[in-house]
């Protein structure tokens, strides 16, 4: 079917050395999301530079057999869509006119190819032709300005990348691994949270459903292409104020393939980083008993059921982890197995109509042992209860369509399920027992504190339309998700020894109601359930607009809306009319394609993570007991019970109740509650240099407009019970409040128990909470293409600066990976003092990644990141009588006496703004590979070895930010001796080999 009315519009070169036969544009192409398929379009003209109308360009896909042809319209315009990435062979013809054929033209995922071309007429003796014959890669960008990198499989296995997303993310400016050993490796793109990215896999959001840090695991060997998203996104992706993840899979081809691939990481070949102990002597990160030894087989086969039509993918991919680790009083030891697989089905039905089907498994088993253990001998005891069983992961699911409906009016469509289940078995009932009076000792032998059961399901559906009109290619859709949340949690032990246990030292009327300066038993109780939904359902439209000939302009909006909901189904969080602007413009600064201006801005929403389901709309029971302390050892720890817990003497207090398990819409979300979004601007230049490679520079803004907090609004709501002679009979001490830190909050309930609901409205005067800053500002240097022919680099420079009072959905200085459900804004004199530079803040980032072909057999690939240090801060305990715990404030009960870690001022009581107390040291990162590769039978076989951490560097990457403990108002606050002792730092160097062969 020729495709004759495809009439976006580009401008012609204005050389004929500029319309060489074959001069090939790559770019971020403005279109409609599809799982696996791209763009090609271009501009055919004849001899003399006049457009050529009804030129037949064909592209032969050259293992698929696939054959797609369009016809140039009468401005000499062609454009083709749903095109499957691949390797391509592209005719250009006319009859009367010689053809000119290019070959080997990748499609890449998320990028179009301009092919421009000149035809003379048969049997033309034109002797300028002559100088302007062959192909020409133009690396600029002229459709679209979204920034970021794409890299397919075959690049990443020459290089020094780790399987996993967050591998690959790094290499792009912007972006930095959070730091935080709860997060799960998950990174921070543009001053963002580390769980606000998004990503995607054949169309798929497979980001981890629960918290959204990171993705969830995916079968790598059968990925094809990545591509990283850091800024200028376009309107059909959402849900994300950081960056995007894309990737499509591999799928198969006219020829059978089969594969096998081993990997090893020895746990032989590991370094181990030496101990790191507390200030009184105990052990506090012991590598003793470290060990981790992975392996990994894939196998794979791919072909044609149906040549030139039908073909299948299929991998099978087992691997095995043995992990050994201590603490203080345990040894652990983790088998875990997982048998990941992966098959696609493709069946090109037409030049104009496919289909796909995918089908993965990641689930994933294991088995956990608990020793007794003594890390001052180092030597292990014997076996604590029996081995626990545990397994996570899921499967997924997806059922895509690509289709031309008219010769100019395209679809894309993509259905599917992703599956999270969680399930832990304890081996033994003895719950976790902790000293916090000196340091931090842990008392138990436990091998488990919480039992819990989980399981998430995703269900999704998404339609994209693509109109190509004259001037104007017009992209519109509408996609929609459901979340199903199924969650129970509660702590480990039986009867009266369930709980989390710990042993603290009083201050200055401590809420345990004992004497300050004496010692007391903690026994904190939370029981969790939800069976709810979040859903999400979102339109957009883009309009790519060839303005003039040399000014694209892309205006784009989306609108989305959001809610999640409680376990009988009622909304707690409704969203909506959230419009997202996305506007684009880029500007050919001289008209030949090879630099250019271009200026962007956007808005990006965040939806209220799944995990708030859980922490704040689930059935949360939540109460403490404090008794005195009782039977002592003679190193002054209470003696364990044989239940597990430790011994206590009499209550102190009666019971404090939290939480009671209240799930009233009205009182755990403020009625006026409006989304959290971000800003971004970003101002750039880019410029073709050496003809294979590509300079830039690009400033960027961002600003958060606004956040969603959980606050407890107790202390600010109990003064305004008694001020409208309300009794609050409700008999929980904490009232937690989805709300907008500045802006009114609206609540409703019967607090007195009357029968009437009170609906009680909190002026943003009366809530005295400052609103919610977060400020990204950079500038980025990129230098990345091709030195020579055998040498290939991506490069950066990356100035910024984070800062604001709020990091976002996830806490690193406390590394607390809890999305929506952190220690900012839980009280107003949390939120003293804490403006400053950020967590994600680093100054300065290098990086350079790429690969050298030492000869046609031996790659040298390389992964160098040098990184400024993390701010650092002071956080003791609020002294009284200052700032928001000033007698008649509303957060005068000055509740966050009683939190480590967070209030912002030093050992004298003095403010101490965040970020103020220096910066953690650089961080240096080598990765080194080295891949040897031949032909055995008639296969191709490789083998790589890598070393990663090369320098073995081990800088902190997190440290003990309390400063001050003890909330003691006659003698002042104590200084932390264990302040700036190191809690997480980089991972050891370790080696990894990887055999492959395919044939």
């Amino acid at each position: 079917m020729s495709r004759s009315n495809a009439l976006i519009r580009f401008s012609p070169k204005k050389t004929l050395a500029a319309l060489a036969v074959g001069s090939v544009l790559f770019i971020s192409a403005p279109a409609a999301m599809a799982a696996d398929t791209s763009i090609v379009k271009g501009h055919i003209v004849n001899a003399s530079g006049s457009n050529l109308s009804n030129a037949t360009i064909t592209l032969k896909h050259k293992t698929k057999g696939l054959v797609f042809k369009v016809e140039t319209n009468d401005k000499g315009d062609y454009l083709l869509r749903n095109v499957p990435i691949g390797d391509y062979d592209i005719t250009i013809s006319k009859d009367g006119y010689e053809q000119n054929q290019e070959n080997g033209v990748q499609v890449s995922i998320g990028q179009s190819v301009i092919l421009d071309s000149q035809l003379y007429s048969a049997g033309a003796d034109n002797v300028e032709r002559i100088a302007v014959m062959g192909s020409m890669i133009r690396r600029v960008d002229m459709a679209s300005s979204t920034s970021g990198l794409t890299f397919s499989q075959d690049e990443l296995q020459t290089m020094p990348v780790n399987t996993g997303f967050e591998s690959i993310a790094l290499l792009a400016p912007g972006t930095a691994a959070p730091g935080g050993s709860n997060f799960d490796g998950a990174s921070s793109f543009g001053g963002s949270s580390a769980a606000e990215n998004a990503y995607y896999f054949n169309g798929l959001n497979v980001t981890s459903i629960r918290t959204g840090l990171g993705s969830i695991r995916l079968p790598w060997e059968a990925i094809s292409q990545t591509q990283i998203k850091t800024g200028g996104v376009s309107p059909d992706f959402g849900g994300a104020l950081g960056g995007i993840v894309n990737a499509v899979s591999k799928s198969g081809e006219n020829e059978f393939k089969f594969g096998a691939e081993a990997r090893w990481d020895p746990s032989s070949l590991r370094s181990s980083h030496s101990n790191i102990y507390q200030s009184n002597g105990e052990v506090d990160t012991n590598t003793q008993q470290d060990g981790y030894d992975f392996k990994e087989l894939q196998l794979w086969a791919s072909g044609a059921i149906i040549e030139d039509s039908l073909f299948f993918y299929g991998l099978f991919a087992p691997r095995r982890e043995a992990q050994d680790w201590a603490g203080q009083t345990t040894k652990g030891g983790r088998d875990r197995e997982e048998d990941r697989w992966f098959a696609k089905l493709d069946w090109y039905m037409s030049d104009d109509h496919s289909i796909g089907f995918s089908a993965m498994n990641n689930k994933r088993t294991w088995t956990n042992q608990t020793y007794a253990y003594d890390w001052e001998t180092n030597i292990v005891g014997e076996q604590q209860g029996v081995n626990a069983p545990g397994e996570d992961g899921g499967k997924v699911y997806s059922l895509n369509y690509n289709g031309y409906l008219t010769d100019a009016f395209s679809v894309s469509a993509v259905i599917g399920r992703v599956q999270e289940d969680v399930e832990n078995v304890v081996a033994s009932a003895n719950p976790g027992v902790w000293d916090y009076r000196d340091g931090f000792s842990t008392l138990s032998q436990h091998t488990n504190s919480s039992v819990s059961e989980e399981h998430y399901t995703r269900d999704q559906a998404r339609i994209d339309f693509s109109l190509d009109l004259e001037d104007h290619s017009i992209q519109f859709g509408v996609d929609y998700t459901k979340v199903k949340v199924d969650y129970s949690s509660s702590q480990n032990g039986i009867g009266d020894a369930q709980g989390w246990w710990s042993i603290y030292t009083a201050g200055a009327d401590d809420n345990s109601g004992q004497t300050q300066g004496e010692d007391y038993v903690e026994r904190r109780v939370r029981e969790r359930f939800t069976d709810s939904d979040v859903t999400s359902t979102a339109f957009y439209i883009n309009d790519s607009w060839q303005a003039t000939d040399n000014l694209v302009l892309n205006l784009g909006l989306r609108y989305s809306e959001f809610e999640n909901t409680v376990s009988d189904g009622r909304a707690y969080v409704e969203m909506d009319n959230q419009f997202a602007p996305r506007i684009q413009a880029i500007y050919d600064v001289f008209g030949d394609g090879e630099s250019k201006v271009f200026a962007t801005y956007g808005r990006y929403f965040q939806p209220v993570s799944a995990n708030m389901n859980i922490t704040q709309g689930s059935s949360s029971i939540e109460w403490f007991e404090y008794s005195e302390l009782d039977q002592v050892d003679a190193d002054g720890h209470p003696v364990i019970n044989t239940d597990g817990s430790p011994s206590r003497g009499a209550m102190l207090r009666d019971r404090w109740d939290r939480q009671k398990g209240i799930t009233e819409p009205g009182l755990i979300a403020s009625s006026s509650l409006k989304s959290m979004y971000s800003d971004e601007f970003t101002l750039g230049y880019q410029q073709e240099v050496f003809e294979t490679m590509t300079a830039g520079v690009r400033g960027i803004y961002r600003d958060l407009g606004r956040s969603v907090e959980d606050t407890d609004i107790g202390p600010v709501l109990s003064k305004k019970l008694a001020e409208l002679g309300i009794e609050d009979n409700v008999g929980q001490s904490s009232y937690y409040v989805l709300l907008n830190p500045g802006e009114d909050v609206g609540v409703s309930y019967d607090f007195d128990g009357d029968g009437q609901v009170d609906n009680i409205n909190l002026t943003a005067q009366e809530m005295a909470l400052p609103e919610a800053e977060r400020k990204y500002v950079a500038l980025e240097f990129t230098l990345d293409g091709s030195v020579t022919d055998d040498l290939r680099i991506n490069s950066s420079y990356t100035w910024s600066n984070s800062y604001g009072n709020t990091e976002g959905l996830v806490k690193t200085d406390n590394n607390q990976a809890d999305p929506g459900w952190t220690t900012s804004y839980d009280y107003g004199d949390l939120m003293d003092h804490s403006s400053g530079d950020l967590p994600n803040d680093h100054t300065h980032a290098f990086k350079v990644s790429g690969a050298y072909n030492i000869t046609e057999d031996l790659i040298f690939g390389f992964v160098t990141r040098v990184t400024s240090g993390r701010p650092q801060s002071y956080f003791s305990q609020h002294p009284d009588g200052v700032g928001s715990c000033t007698a008649g404030s509303p957060w005068d009960d000055c509740i966050s006496r009683y939190y480590d870690q967070a209030s912002h001022y030093d050992e004298n009581g003095n403010p101490a703004p965040r970020g103020t107390a220096g910066n953690l040291p650089w961080v240096t990162n080598i990765d080194l590979s080295l891949t040897y590769m031949t032909d055995i039978l008639d296969g191709d076989f490789s083998i790589k070895g890598t070393v990663y951490n090369v320098l073995n560097s081990d800088s902190a990457i997190n440290v003990n930010e309390e400063r001050a403990r003890y909330a003691d108002t006659s003698s002042g606050l104590e200084l932390n001796p264990d302040y700036g002792m190191t809690t997480d730092r980089q991972e050891e160097r370790f080696f990894s080999v990887v055999a492959r062969y395919e044939f």
